[in-house]
């Protein structure tokens, strides 16, 4: 089996069980690189970056606001500095889906 076959399976499985499309699994991959290496990850980084790029950026300020927030994959937190900045943390399932990948892999 190839490694592009293999990686197409991954991400099939992934999505069938956590119900997330790609733009969801690429906003995830983002935030993961930036929090492994122990950088901050606010929303309106995330729209600036993936606005235009993958979709618009009411889009992806909705599915980080809404959607992966009610999924459960990130919270978000106030900054105490500034109430508009709002800093994206893991949420409960995150874990579960890094975990579930790395079984795959």
């Amino acid at each position: 089996m190839s490694n592009i076959t293999r990686l197409a399976e991954i991400v099939d499985a992934v999505k069938g069980k956590f119900h997330l499309d790609d733009i969801d699994l690429q906003i995830l991959g983002l935030m993961s690189a930036k929090w492994d290496e122990g950088r901050d990850v606010r929303v309106t980084d995330l729209t600036l970056k993936f606005g235009k790029e993958l979709a618009s950026p009411a889009n992806i300020h909705y599915r980080l606001t809404k959607d992966l927030v009610d999924m459960k994959f990130i919270k978000l937190e106030l900054s105490a500095d500034d109430a508009r900045v709002k800093h994206i943390i893991k949420g409960s399932k995150f874990d579960a889906l890094d975990q579930f990948v790395k079984e795959l892999l």
